[in-house]
């Protein structure tokens, strides 16, 4: 299968359009990625908090 990349006359629109959401689609993804790090980070430090807690009530 050979793709056809002539966007003729409409060039200039079509591929900054492409660029732009491969851009975005990248944002997403990478903060997406951040943020669940980050929850995870604050679970286990919760996780160790209880569990410190627990360790000193018993």
């Amino acid at each position: 299968m050979q793709f056809d990349f002539d966007a003729g006359k409409y060039a200039i629109y079509v591929w900054p359009a492409f660029a732009l959401t491969a851009a975005v689609f990248a944002w997403m993804i990478a903060d997406s990625l951040g943020a669940a790090r980050r929850w995870r980070r604050e679970a286990e430090r919760l996780q160790a908090e209880r569990a410190k807690r627990e360790a000193r009530g018993s």
